[in-house]
């Protein structure tokens, strides 16, 4: 067999060109390139909330759950044999952005259901800042997301989360209903952003990288990933994709 026949035999179809025989240029093509400008948004939401606010803030005073962020960083699917060098990295940036999405979530899940009332005055200041902080940090992030997510919605035809089905469902599960007012309802805000992003990037996970990670202890993944194909069958993961568009059962709308 000469070297271009091994060549073609071992790398496989991009999901991108997939996607395009699909879809079309036009709509792939800044579908995902506008899929690359919310890495600012998880930079931003991995140094603040999960850092700064979460580790450095509340971990040292407060009896609330360590999480470890390699636990749910797997970036190991740029190893997945045949995938060429321009999927690999597509599938590391979707490691880091559903890793960081599914910590967050699970951080206010934890926080929800946490004691933070103390009468040291050190820690009501600690809760004060925490709170005027994720203000802050929701009243410009969340309306970026939204902005952001509508456009590349828009070119691949994605579905939209519906945020007040989510919220009504956080106010009769009595979601954070143990704090105060204020720091209930930015925790409930602050859940609602969260869930929103995770459903975003599920139906951009499972439809530009549905491979599993490597099985490794204390690894934490989404629900969604159950649906992926193991990381030895890319081809067959490429027919779905070329005939549906999607593992996820949110198909695109168009």
């Amino acid at each position: 067999m000469s070297a271009p026949e091994k060549l073609k035999r071992n790398l496989l179809p991009s999901i991108f060109m997939i996607h395009v025989r699909r879809i079309g240029w036009i709509r792939t093509f800044f579908g995902g390139f506008l899929q690359y400008l919310s890495i600012f948004e998880f930079i931003s939401l991995h140094l603040t909330t999960i850092i700064l606010l979460y580790k450095w803030m509340l971990t040292p005073f407060f009896s609330v759950k360590r999480f470890r962020i390699r636990d749910y960083l797997l970036l190991d699917r740029g190893t997945i044999s045949r995938m060429c060098i321009f999927d690999r990295i597509n599938c590391e940036f979707c490691g880091y952005a559903n890793g960081t999405a599914k910590l967050w979530n699970d951080e206010l899940d934890e926080l929800s259901k946490s004691e933070l009332k103390s009468r040291n005055i050190f820690a009501k200041l600690i809760i004060a800042l925490y709170t005027g902080c994720l203000a802050i940090f929701l009243f410009f992030q969340f309306f970026l997301s939204k902005v952001l997510f509508f456009f590349i919605a828009s070119f691949l035809g994605l579905q939209f989360a519906d945020t007040k089905v989510l919220r009504k469902d956080l106010h009769t599960s009595g979601y954070a209903a143990s704090h105060g007012w204020l720091l209930r309802n930015l925790l409930r805000a602050s859940k609602l952003y969260a869930l929103s992003l995770a459903i975003n990037l599920e139906q951009i996970e499972s439809a530009w990288c549905p491979l599993t990670h490597l099985k490794r202890q204390g690894a934490v993944v989404s629900e969604h990933h159950k649906n992926f194909y193991d990381r030895d069958h890319l081809e067959d993961c490429l027919a779905t994709l070329a005939k549906e568009g999607t593992v996820s059962p949110r198909k695109p709308r168009y």
